[in-house]
């Protein structure tokens, strides 16, 4: 048993048997590990990036290759955190030498004595160790088993029923199965007596590893250790995984912090800050916050650093012949003490190379590229193939200690033997190539001599080098292009992607220079592109006389994924009109007089269905269809029309308060639905089979009463436009309809009572649906009535502040300006206007409520006398009239009171809290009041916000309405296109004032802002 335990250490060690793997590898350095499956791969990779385990060569992982004891135990040491003492130079066991004098063996010392001190092995046999040992599959699973502190879990009289496995190794491994430390073959059977290999190390050391440190993981976060691990990155290792949503890192070079980028690794475990300029000498001190203060034991580490140490330069190509041309390029490598390329820029070199012209650059990855014109010696005399050397020599300009020398033959005029490509480069943040970008890859071009060959040398023509992507995709939609970008002198390849392609995934382009060939994968992500089509469900009917109807659109890319209303809209798959013959989206509409795909608007997405028929029971016919030469997609629906709409029941979409102080109003909204539950917005007359009889006045009717109307009212009912409701019959028909606006605009409104000054009893408002019968009278469909009371002085009232949304820090944020202008140049404002809490939309108003000792809302008129915030610096506070409004300072929280008079006319104090916050006003609604205008009244408007009756709704819940937009604009940042222009040309400028040069009849006004839009059609008279 003690045997087995010690050859299972011994495995544990060949994971860390290769750790002094250069800084950076990953499994993508090994040709071997190539076809692993992602998710091994990535267990490769925390292993491989922990020190624990390196390939067996620069390019080979060694993945069937055995593991011998004394690997296996440095491993062991390493995921099992034991304490390791690398000065021991004699060991407990006779067989475990030095590396002096055991060089393939003898760096496991330390290691192994650290296993025997923790009690994990004593030994292969009495004394002896056997470090060159194999470990088997059944050691393996019995010593990580021990390892992990679970041997009191296995069973001696359960185990696997597995020939393959000894007895006494039953019970672990069946154990190490049972945890998913290790895994059965294919075959069924463990394969106990068998010699592990590396492959199973790394997977079964990564699923140890994982199981110690949860068993193992400290209640509190800390800073275990920082340490710097390049010219210009830091790396900081956490006892424990961290909140990474919240951790935050500081770093500091004595009390000055250092700007710097971070980013944390997979497992939170760790974190890499990558400064924004190179780390000097000095100490330095990492800082772990953000997270709650309870939750942290250790939140600083120090460490001391160095300034950058150039420690070696060499020449890359071991070749010691040149090529003759005007551009021979020999590359080199300067090396710091991390072992990355220096940071040192190429002027920081001395080049020497004899009478030959030479030049020295540093390519983006940060070698060095020596540039010498072989061609001829600087006096003119010419170089001799086979004979000429050109003796070159570098060093540092400052310390010339580290140096390189070489002696070129000169060789003949290069030709391009090779071909290797650079890793893809995409735009920033992005890991493919999406629509309107460019991606660019390093064409190296090496000539015979395996040098490389300068992208602009006389011997080679750029027109020449051929480029095909497979699967194909047509040079118009994918531009390649071969040039230097960043002007080092190597040849890069530039892909653009134009409108899109059919499907998305990897692309194999294949490109050809001369004898040279090379193959890459560049990753396309079509995800802005339709590939499949399909018709929504409507939140409507489609029914007889309606104006028209919206059908909502919906696509997807190659991917499966759903596409934003703004890439449906787009260019790409939707055109900029519908005779845009290049659009990917195409449409066919029978049983309406037209129809139009919507790109902008409330609407927008949605197929608009214009005129449809007045006679119910009728059909519309909906086709959209996506036919290209990678996608194919048809969608058809049928729409039967309905009934046509008429008045069917009044919604109250607002309630009024139950009662009134003198001098209040109460607001109310009533609005006509129709028979599908939908607002009504417009009377028509419809027959008995559901028809429209345009040619005759409609047989419905909306009236309102009000029995408040007196010699010398107290209470009145004002309709939106301003006139009052009496207890004469007003009524809404299509006679007023065409006289004053339709159903929608001008009942279907907001409407109020308002209380005079000495109100007493109560206000009565009736509103009924109406039908013409065939008796030729009017018969009630539908009523709804609502009173207000007014209070008497005596009435006991409760009284509030209603709370208040967050507020934009107006003041203090850089965002607001002192003043906006209009076209003529005056101000649209006073100095800091909209700092102001009186006089600036950001601010917002302190409303007082009151309730009666039922519960019930009582209208109020607005009464405040003062208002103060307790905390100036997050909140200014200020009264207009009656009224009291508070604005944002700096970001916080803060307590606002207001005074104010009451029904008895006594002084009462109120308070309530209000937040302030930073966050950038973004718009969260764009709408037109007016969807309809005449050539006329935009002719007339001031600007085209006011013309379109605007409203734009903020992040922060205020609305900004009309010319207020104009004066707002440069922090709501709304846009205006004109479209559809018919007959002349039309223009808007910055303030929105439209500009008109010839006969214009009609065009289209679209305002957007962050994604949305709205739409007002200017027709003709």
């Amino acid at each position: 048993m003690k045997k087995s335990l010690s050859a299972i250490v011994s495995l544990a060690m060949a994971f860390s048997m290769f750790s002094s793997v250069a800084l950076g590898a990953t499994s993508a350095d090994f040709k071997d590990l190539n076809d692993l499956d992602a998710a091994t791969k990535a267990k490769f990779d925390a292993m491989i990036s922990a020190g624990i385990f390196d390939g067996v060569s620069e390019d080979t992982f060694g993945l069937k290759d055995k593991m011998n004891r004394a690997q296996f135990a440095k491993v062991a040491a390493l995921i099992f955190g034991l304490k390791v003492d690398t000065s021991l130079k004699t060991s407990s066991f006779s067989d475990v030498k030095t590396e002096a004098d055991d060089p393939a063996n003898g760096y496991a010392l330390p290691y192994i004595e650290a296993l025997k001190a923790a009690g994990l092995t004593d030994g292969y046999a009495p004394g002896q160790y056997n470090p060159a040992g194999e470990v088997t599959k059944q050691e393996l699973a019995t010593f990580l088993v021990r390892g992990l502190g679970w041997e009191d879990q296995v069973k001696s009289d359960v185990g696997v029923s597995d020939k393959t496995v000894s007895d006494w190794a039953k019970g672990y491994v069946a154990l190490a199965i049972e945890k998913k430390i290790l895994t059965s073959g294919e075959d069924g059977t463990f394969g106990g007596t068998s010699a592990a290999t590396r492959d199973l190390l790394v997977t079964a050391a990564y699923e140890a590893k994982l199981a110690h440190e949860a068993a193992n993981k400290p209640a509190k976060a800390s800073v275990a250790e920082a340490k710097a691990t390049g010219a210009k990155q830091v790396t900081v290792t956490f006892n424990r995984d961290v909140d990474t949503a919240k951790a935050k890192l500081t770093l500091k070079k004595g009390t000055v912090e250092v700007g710097g980028t971070v980013k944390f690794a997979d497992d939170k475990k760790s974190a890499t800050i990558t400064t924004d300029s190179r780390i000097s000498a000095g100490t330095y001190s990492v800082t772990l916050s953000g997270l709650d203060a309870a939750d942290i034991d250790k939140a600083t580490a120090e460490f001391t650093a160095q300034d950058e140490t150039l420690t070696k330069i060499e020449f890359v190509n071991a070749n010691d012949t040149i090529a003759q041309t005007k551009k021979a390029i020999v590359k080199l490598k300067a090396t710091n003490q991390y072992g990355e390329n220096a940071s040192l820029n190429a002027s920081s070199y001395t080049v020497y190379s004899g009478d030959v012209p030479n030049s020295l650059k540093k390519n983006d990855a940060g070698e060095l590229l020596l540039t010498l014109d072989t061609s001829k010696e600087t006096n003119g005399d010419d170089l001799d193939p086979g004979l000429s050397i050109i003796p070159v020599n570098i060093y540092n300009t400052d310390s010339r200690n580290v140096s390189v020398s070489k002696n070129f033959k000169l060789g003949n005029a290069p030709f391009i033997s090779k071909l290797e490509l650079g890793t893809v480069k995409y735009a920033a943040g992005k890991e493919s190539l999406g629509i309107n970008e460019s991606a660019t890859v390093d064409l190296l071009q090496y000539d015979q001599y395996g040098n490389l060959v300068a992208h602009d040398a006389p011997e080679i023509e750029l027109e020449d080098v051929q480029i095909n992507v497979n699967p194909y995709i047509d040079e118009e939609d994918l531009v390649r292009e071969v040039g230097d970008s960043n002007n080092d002198d190597i040849s890069d390849i530039k892909f653009s992607l134009g409108g899109g392609v059919d499907r998305s995934g990897d692309f194999t382009f294949n490109v050809n220079s001369q004898a040279g060939t090379a193959t890459g994968t560049l990753k396309v992500g079509s995800s802005k592109v339709a590939t499949k089509v399909e018709i929504g469900d409507m939140n409507n009917v489609i029914a007889a006389g309606d104006e028209d109807a919206y059908v909502p659109i919906i696509a997807y890319d190659a991917n499966g994924d759903k596409l934003s209303l703004e890439d449906l809209t787009n260019e790409t798959n939707a055109g900029a009109t519908d005779e845009d013959d290049d659009k990917r989206i195409e449409f066919n509409v029978s049983g309406v007089d037209d129809y139009e795909f919507m790109r902008s608007g409330e609407h927008k997405g949605e197929l608009k269905l214009k005129g449809i028929r007045d006679t119910a029971s009728g059909v519309v016919t909906v086709t959209a269809m996506i036919a290209t030469a990678n996608a194919n997609s048809v969608v058809t629906k049928q729409y039967t029309i309905q009934d046509a709409r008429t008045p069917e029941t009044i919604a109250i979409v607002k309630e009024p308060a139950k009662k009134i102080v003198a001098g209040a109003e109460s607001k109310f909204e009533f609005q006509i639905r129709d028979q599908y539950g939908k607002e009504l917005k417009t009377l028509n007359y419809v027959d008995d089979n559901g028809n429209v009889d345009s040619t005759t006045d409609s047989n419905f009717r909306v009236t309102v009463v009000s029995d408040t109307y007196k010699s010398n009212p107290t209470i009145t009912v004002k309709e939106k436009d301003g006139f009052n409701f009496t207890d004469t019959q007003f009524v809404y028909d299509k006679a007023y309809e065409k006289a004053n606006g339709k159903l929608d605009v001008t009942f279907n409104e907001e409407h109020k009572f308002v209380a005079a000054g000495d109100a007493k009893g109560v206000a009565r408002l009736t509103v009924r649906i109406e039908k013409l019968n065939s008796n030729n009278e009017w018969a009630e469909i539908d009523k709804e009535t609502r009173e207000i009371e007014a209070i008497d002085s005596d009435d006991s009232l409760t009284y509030s502040l209603n709370a208040v949304g967050d507020l934009f820090n107006a003041i203090d944020s850089s965002a607001v300006t002192d003043y906006t202008y209009n076209s003529a140049g005056n101000k649209l404002d006073d100095e800091n206007d909209q700092e102001k809490a009186d006089k600036s939309l950001f601010a917002k108003e302190v409303v007082v409520a009151a309730k009666d000792a039922s519960g019930n809302t009582v209208a109020i008129a607005d009464s405040i006398t003062q208002i103060f915030a307790a905390d100036q610096s997050v909140a200014r506070t200020a009264i207009k009239g009656t009224e009291g409004y508070v604005i944002g300072n700096k970001p916080g929280t803060t307590n606002v009171t207001v005074s104010f008079k009451n029904h008895k006319g006594e002084t009462l104090t109120r308070s309530v809290s209000v937040n302030v916050k930073s966050d950038p006003i973004t718009v969260t609604k764009v709408k037109a009041g007016k969807t309809e205008r005449t050539i006329a009244q935009a002719q007339a408007a001031s600007n085209i916000y006011a013309l379109m009756e605007l409203d734009v709704v903020d992040n922060y819940g205020i609305t900004y309405e009309d010319s207020e937009i104009q004066q707002y604009n440069y922090i709501l940042g709304t846009t205006v296109s004109i479209t559809n222009v018919v007959g002349g040309t039309v223009e808007v400028n910055q303030y929105g004032e439209l500009k008109f040069t010839g006969n214009v009849k009609s065009f289209d006004l679209t305002v957007s802002a962050n994604g949305f839009s709205a739409t007002t059609a200017i027709v003709a008279e």
